[in-house]
């Protein structure tokens, strides 16, 4: 028995094994930490060029008002942001629409909770052509 606990004792077999499970959550949490912010700054560039799109459509007179306009931003983005808060102007000859959303919609597990009060705020202008 005693030459048993000595062999484990002394033997080196495994301790890469303990190192991994050691390491492994860590490498885990920063991979899903990066996807989770690769999707938050995917979405934002989606959002806005919904934005710039429907105030060149408005623009250029295909829609004829600021609140078509904003049923057509908010239905673009109701998949990854149902709860975004859609405003569209016209005040002298510029359109101007806004889309504000929380991050929380967007991230996979709720691991950081500092992370799920951010919100997203984009805003876009256009000059009226017609």
């Amino acid at each position: 028995m005693k030459q048993l606990l000595k062999r484990f004792r002394t033997s080196e077999e495994g301790s890469a094994t303990i190192e991994t499970l050691i390491w492994l959550p860590i490498f885990v949490w920063v991979l899903v930490m990066i996807l989770n912010t690769t999707l938050v700054l995917f979405q934002k560039n989606q959002a806005f060029r919904v934005v710039q799109n429907a105030n060149r459509i408005l623009s250029t007179g295909y829609m004829q008002t600021a609140d078509q306009t904003r049923s057509y931003i908010a239905d673009k983005i109701a998949t990854f942001a149902p709860e975004a808060l859609v405003t569209t102007s016209i005040d002298d000859g510029v359109v101007t629409s806004s889309v504000s959303y929380r991050v929380s919609t967007l991230f996979m597990p709720h691991v950081v909770d500092d992370l799920m009060d951010i919100t997203i705020n984009i805003s876009s202008q256009h000059f009226m052509e017609y």
